[in-house]
């Protein structure tokens, strides 16, 4: 009797046990401004190890059709936790009350750079006078940086003529039809690495760029913090995991499993990963915290915004971000 008594209890526990593990686990909803591909290594790597699993984690993974201008609607109607975004749309949502925050940017520089032609000569904003320049899409994050740039060099944009290109920049570079476009450096770095003949300007050394942020509700934030600071621990363990090169073949692994399209390019990858180690470097160089905001760079890219029209009021900086929830 006791036998059967204490088998009995047994299955009941380990039953208990089960169903409450399966309730710890959080599912975290990832929305994706691009579909998958490089951006998102740290976040493969992340799951495939089972960090993420350890921390009672699960990564659900939604691209978002439309780019990173769509994200917000979406963050902030429920339908996702977490999404990656240019520090551009923090200052847009908080400026149309969205109450979504900042909760780690990438580098203390920003990503995105001017990709030109060398035929173009373009060295400097200036040199943008008269020519045909690619933005992902008007009203897009790179269509505001574009506006900046020529207002750093007395330009309007009756000086150029914008193009809305989507993704085809480096197509509509090499056949011409553009002279210069915005995009991630990686890219840049990579055509060059191709032998295409591309300048790269960099967004920082001539206007007020914010760093590039992943963003969530505030709600998220405020109610459940472990769970965000358990997100963060993950992705900063896997960002110094793919830091050291000898694993950049398990990571492009790991990266084929989600985007098999993606690695078929292996010199990108390499240039990519390059880059990443590189700027962690650079970050370091400046005494950067992994993840941190600086609300400076915020304040003044509002400010620019606000000069563009882009946004009719500005909004409290340190409403914007948090730099509380960061691994130590």
């Amino acid at each position: 009797m006791f036998k059967k008594h204490f088998f009995a209890f047994l299955f009941l526990l380990l039953g208990w046990l089960a169903a409450f593990g399966a309730h710890a686990e959080e599912t975290l909803r990832l929305l994706m401004p691009e579909p998958h591909g490089t951006t998102f290594r740290a976040l493969y790597t992340g799951v495939e190890k089972g960090w993420f699993k350890e921390e009672g984690l699960k990564i659900e993974f939604l691209p978002i059709p439309g780019g990173a201008i769509n994200l917000v609607s979406v963050l902030s109607q429920g339908g996702g936790d977490i999404a990656w975004a240019g520090g551009y749309t923090i200052i847009q949502a908080r400026a149309r009350g969205v109450p979504i925050v900042g909760i780690q940017s990438a580098s203390a520089e920003s990503l995105w750079n001017l990709i030109s032609h060398k035929d173009a000569n373009i060295t400097k904003p200036a040199d943008l006078k008269g020519k045909t320049i690619g933005v992902l899409a008007f009203s897009s994050a790179t269509h505001f940086m574009v506006q900046a740039l020529l207002r750093s060099a007395g330009l309007q944009d009756s000086d150029v003529t914008l193009r809305p290109i989507g993704i085809s920049g480096p197509t509509l570079l090499s056949q011409r039809q553009i002279d210069a476009y915005v995009w991630f450096r990686t890219q840049g770095l990579s055509l060059q690495a191709k032998g295409v003949p591309v300048n790269l300007l960099a967004m920082d050394d001539h206007m007020p760029m914010p760093q590039d942020m992943i963003l969530a509700p505030e709600s998220l934030v405020k109610n459940k913090p472990e769970v965000v600071k358990a997100y963060l621990r993950v992705l900063k363990r896997a960002d110094e995991y793919g830091r050291d090169p000898a694993h950049d073949t398990e990571i492009d692994g790991y990266q084929a499993k989600y985007g098999p399209q993606t690695v078929q390019d292996t010199q990108h990858l390499r240039v990519f990963s390059k880059e990443t180690q590189d700027r962690a470097r650079r970050d370091a160089a400046k005494n950067y915290k992994w993840g941190s905001t600086d609300p400076k760079r915020l304040e003044a890219a509002q400010e620019s915004l606000l000069q563009l029209k882009v946004i009719d009021r500005k909004t409290p900086v340190d409403a914007m971000f948090t730099n509380a929830l960061l691994p130590q």
